[in-house]
């Protein structure tokens, strides 16, 4: 049975110099962007034959659940060239994909195959040309994208759209977060503008031209399937008039030094939506208000699992890590993290670091129990278990809890594995005048490394903790 079409218009405008250019051949299966201006509209009373085929990946296996755009064929009216308006669905079980009837007698059609990053375009067809389609690997154009306004009285929000201009190539990102738009192989102009036509519209009422609402910049250098493009980071900007908005060389060197990698689910394909967390403070040592730490979202991954970060701008243990946790229904689902990363591996790094691929796991837990050992001699020392707070956590991850000795209590949405748990005091001015003294960290952490299974629970481990001798800090001295 044929799915439901979605029905999408997309407008935008490219000043007339903007001259797209072609990867290859409109007879060709795949191509950069669109070239021929014409494009013949079917008259309303004119019988269009459907426009049917059949989809198969690379490997010749079915691609169902592809998404299929037929697009009119873009045109130059009024000086500015317009991104075409298109309709939607998607293939079968079978792979099999159907539109009711064609936009025109020819058209664009484009299929996307998120799963597998394949894809197949023509820039010109007809009903009757089309059959079997064979996707191939896509192109990937990835860059960040910020935005500037001079004039406070026009705001913008922070949702952009890029789109390879002239195709049914687009995709919606939000300012300061990285993306990748799978595109065909070849050359061409991509465009970002806001994403609110609502938007577009008072910019336009604001005297805004046109040329600053709708940004663009040249994929000079040809792309072939299955390369990835990595340009900017790029500006939107009302008060700039240049075509390519990068900021100025000491400022984009700070921001496009990062840090990347990729995820996959449990099932072993890429895995979109997954929550990603920077951790620098491996101890939890920053770790002072409430019972226990909060996993910060710092951005997600992409529709092929990939993420992007910006050098962390300290690292104060020498090594810092990635959390990763998938969500469904507000609760973890699968979770994991990257390897440790040494400080030395991002001084003086002129480009993006590569943390590889990563792969999650169901979620495993832990319950850890305190047992108070009080040093006699230490008159300073309380044996009562209530006051005596201590913290413990997982190295690298976002779970610490803070609470009193002689209690066991769970941690729980862990990544499995080989992980270590680290214990030490509670008390905050203990720890911050431990911290301050020139005493090794080993005086007062403690690290025990544990194998957490995977969707289960590691029943109680007892550790011992004793509060900080005051005589240490007279010894080290």
């Amino acid at each position: 049975m044929q799915k439901k079409q979605k029905f999408s218009l997309l407008t935008s405008i490219l000043a007339v110099g903007f001259v797209l250019l072609c990867g290859c051949s409109e007879d060709t299966n795949t191509a950069g962007t669109v070239t021929d201006t014409g494009n013949t509209i079917a008259d309303s009373d004119t019988a269009v034959a459907a426009v049917t085929g059949v989809v198969r990946r690379e490997d010749g296996s079915i691609a169902a659940e592809a998404t299929v755009r037929m697009a009119r064929r873009a045109t130059i009216k009024d000086g500015a060239l317009q991104i075409p308006e298109h309709v939607e669905t998607q293939t079968d079980s079978a792979g099999v994909f159907a539109f009711d009837s064609a936009l025109a007698d020819t058209f664009q059609l484009a299929v996307i195959d998120t799963s597998v990053a394949e894809i197949f375009y023509l820039p010109r067809t007809t009903p009757e040309s089309i059959d079997s389609i064979r996707l191939e690997k896509a192109a990937i154009f990835s860059s960040v994208l910020y935005y500037e306004n001079a004039d406070s009285n026009l705001q913008v929000g922070s949702h952009f759209v890029v789109t390879l201009a002239g195709t049914p190539f687009y995709q919606s990102v939000f300012a300061g977060d990285s993306f990748g738009i799978m595109i065909p192989a070849g050359t061409g102009w991509m465009e970002f503008f806001p994403g609110d036509p609502q938007i577009i519209a008072r910019l336009q009422d604001n005297g805004v031209a046109d040329s600053l609402i709708y940004r663009s910049w040249e994929l000079k250098d040809s792309v072939s399937a299955g390369d990835t493009v990595s340009q900017g980071p790029f500006i939107w900007s009302t008060s700039v008039e240049v075509d390519s908005l990068i900021k100025e060389e000491e400022e984009e060197a700070k921001i496009v030094t990062r840090i990347s990698g990729s995820v996959v689910c449990k099932s072993g394909k890429a895995c979109e939506g997954v929550e990603v967390m920077l951790i620098t403070d491996l101890f939890g040592f920053e770790f002072t208000e409430g019972d226990s730490l909060e996993f910060v979202v710092n951005t997600v991954t992409d529709s092929l699992g990939r993420w992007w970060l910006p050098l962390p701008a300290s690292v104060p243990d020498d090594s810092f890590r990635v959390e990763y946790r998938l969500m469904n229904d507000g609760f973890p689902v699968q979770t994991g993290v990257s390897r440790y990363v040494n400080a030395k591996e991002i001084k003086n790094l002129k480009d993006t670091l590569d943390l590889g691929v990563d792969s999650l796991a169901k979620p495993a837990s832990i319950r850890n129990g305190v047992n108070l050992v009080i040093n006699r001699q230490d008159t300073t020392q309380s044996s009562n278990c209530m006051v005596n707070s201590v913290v413990v956590g997982i190295k690298g991850t976002s779970h610490f809890v803070r609470d009193v000795t002689c209690y066991d209590f769970p941690l729980s949405d862990l990544p499995k594995g080989h992980q270590e748990v680290i214990l030490y005091s509670g008390d905050t001015k203990v720890m911050s005048k431990l911290r301050e003294s020139e005493i090794p960290m080993d005086y007062y952490v403690t690290g025990i490394p544990v194998t957490l299974p995977e969707g289960n629970v590691q029943e109680v481990q007892w550790l011992t903790y004793t509060p900080p001798d005051q005589s240490i800090f007279s010894e080290k001295k």
